[in-house]
């Protein structure tokens, strides 16, 4: 099936080369990281480098073998695979190193085969060249005429590499304390700090010191690793229970739908009582220590809630190494249930006004993160409250994503959807079908062929015979366009992050 060639608006190879700088040729790293799970045997959990996604928050302290490597696998493809396929869709001129998720840990090119399947989709000249390498260790600059990186998230075993953003840096800009303390309109906020570190395993029980390179104190520890655990879980508890309801409580570090919990109840308190202190902070607080205490990555972040918002919009822009700032879309989010972001929803007529409307704001953060010497793209969660009777409604930035967002791709989407076949409006999410690439393009032909639907991200998992992808569905109006991805989502087992 011939499907019709897509020609974005710009890509990150464009807006990275309108100035010249001394980082050289430019590679992208754009795969996800845990610090719940290894994704595969050459790219490991981050230690370092802390973030609290939906598996840190999900997974059981004690599991079976096969249910860890079930989970292992399911991430590793969309750590490794599709999400770096959906970020590499934009990225035009630049490589893109992708890592295999093959748990073996065994180059056996399948990753390299699914991310120029989806990029064929690109025109010749906007199609970015894929570099497979089964780890970060494994990545050779030199070789592949690369001087710099820029990478998505601060992966552990990209230190000592050249990076277009230091690691460091990376992770601060990203973090909820920055934004907090960066003057930029955001909800008010305390923070919860943790002011020392877990005494070492060496200076504890006898189960401590066997545990063989592994960081959490265990729940049977009865040394003084455990004591200091449990005094500092107390006082934690202790003073977020006391904030008045509702509120909102976030972890330093979070993407995917993990580390953000509302609480608008005495119910939705003691759930979340229970989850941080049986799941989530005894791996935080065990995780710091001499290496990454300078980061704060355990401090939780106490923000009030947005009550009644009149809008909510993700804004992506791209800050330049001048600082100049270039909006790139307003979209609004899909989010589950559980408040975890799905998808995005764009209109193209509106572009025009949101970025009139937006434009004020974008350039308070553009200067903040060139304060710090950040260029590339961003993505701000914006909540819009109603203002009093004589004034227009309050911006409040909830969210920064300092990097690629989920939603990038629809604002560079406009000429290939609206002005070339009528189709004003797009949405973007991630589905898990039991069906292959090819199956699933022939299932849903007449929107392939009439370039209605994109696939920008797709994986099958032979072993399981389950295809993981990512998709863009245009339509001529919102109505149009809640029936496409009805239908689709009819086909698929799960739609996700």
């Amino acid at each position: 099936m011939r499907l019709p060639q897509v020609i974005l608006d710009t890509t990150l190879g464009e807006l990275y080369g309108q100035e010249d700088g001394p980082e050289g040729r430019i590679a992208l790293a754009l795969s996800a990281t845990s610090s719940e799970i290894a994704p595969s045997s050459k790219v490991m959990r981050n230690s370092k480098f802390l973030y609290v996604d939906r598996p840190f928050c999900s997974t059981p302290p004690i599991y079976s073998r096969n249910e860890r490597a079930k989970r292992q696998r399911t991430l590793a493809i969309r750590y490794l695979s599709v999400v770096p396929q959906r970020d590499a869709f934009c990225a035009g001129c630049l490589p893109v190193i992708i890592f295999d998720p093959d748990s073996s840990g065994e180059d056996t090119g399948h990753a390299k085969v699914e991310a120029k399947k989806t990029m064929s989709n690109l025109i010749a000249d906007q199609r970015p060249k894929t570099l497979d390498f089964a780890g970060p260790e494994e990545i050779s600059m030199e070789a592949n005429g690369i001087d710099s990186l820029v990478a998505r998230f601060a992966l552990d075993q990209l230190e000592g590499l050249p990076l277009v953003i230091d690691l460091d840096t990376l992770y601060f800009l990203n973090s909820k304390q920055a934004l907090s303390e960066s003057g930029l309109p955001s909800p008010k906020s305390v923070l919860l700090e943790l002011n020392d570190i877990s005494p070492a395993a060496t200076e504890c029980c006898s189960l401590c010191m066997s545990q063989d390179g592994e960081s959490v104190i265990p729940r049977d520890c009865t040394g003084v690793r455990g004591r200091w655990l449990r005094n500092r879980i107390r006082d934690i508890v202790d003073h977020f229970s006391t904030q008045p309801i509702p509120f909102v409580l976030k972890n330093q570090q979070s993407f995917g739908g993990g580390g953000t919990f509302l609480v608008s109840s005495r119910a939705d308190l003691s759930n979340l009582t229970t989850l941080l202190s049986t799941q989530i902070l005894p791996k935080l607080l065990s995780g710091v220590g001499p290496c990454n205490a300078h980061l704060n990555p355990a401090t939780l972040i106490i923000s009030e809630m947005v009550r009644d918002p009149v809008g909510e919009w993700g804004v992506n822009f791209f800050v330049q190494r001048s600082g100049r700032c270039m909006f790139l879309s307003a979209t609004q989010p899909i989010a589950n249930p559980t408040k975890a972001w799905i998808g995005s929803n764009i209109s193209y007529l509106a572009h025009d006004m949101l970025k009139q409307k937006f434009t004020p704001i974008m350039l308070e953060i553009g200067a903040w993160l060139h304060s710090y010497g950040y260029f590339g793209p961003c993505g701000a969660d914006i909540l819009e409250e109603a203002g009093d009777k004589d004034r227009t409604t309050e911006m409040k930035i909830v969210d920064l994503n300092v990097r690629t967002t989920g939603s990038l791709t629809l604002g560079l989407l406009k000429g290939h959807f609206s002005e070339h076949r009528g189709l004003h409006h797009a949405t973007c999410f991630s589905i898990t079908v039991d069906k292959t690439r090819e199956t699933f393009i022939e299932t849903f032909a007449a929107e392939f062929t009439d370039g209605k639907m994109l696939i920008v991200g797709w994986f099958d998992d032979a072993a399981s015979g389950t295809g993981y992808g990512f998709l863009v569905v245009g339509a001529s109006d919102e109505d149009g366009l809640g029936e496409i991805a009805a239908k689709v989502k009819e086909s698929a087992s799960v739609v996700h992050f």
